[in-house]
């Protein structure tokens, strides 16, 4: 029995990026915050950036995987006609 672990890979890399980029934006700003007493701005301001990035990172994600979804369907749809 084959397995395709293609989707969960998927979410699971969509999920990373984005709590990875929104984490470590709060942790950033926090530092920053920290050392030059700049609370709550830096935080602020780099928790959204976390998530400005990560949103892009996903939607780019999201879009490698449907071109390469269709490629693949291409590629597999030409060989499928020419055997019928």
């Amino acid at each position: 029995m084959r397995r395709d672990w293609g989707p969960i890979a998927l979410i699971s890399q969509l999920g990373l990026t984005m709590v990875g980029s929104i984490l470590l934006g709060l942790v950033l700003g926090l530092w920053i915050d920290a050392h030059f007493g700049t609370k709550p701005w830096a935080t602020l301001i780099l928790s959204l950036l976390g998530v400005a990035i990560g949103t892009i990172g996903v939607y780019r994600l999201v879009t490698t995987s449907i071109q390469e979804a269709v490629e693949q369907r291409r590629t597999h749809g030409d060989h499928d006609r020419r055997e019928d």
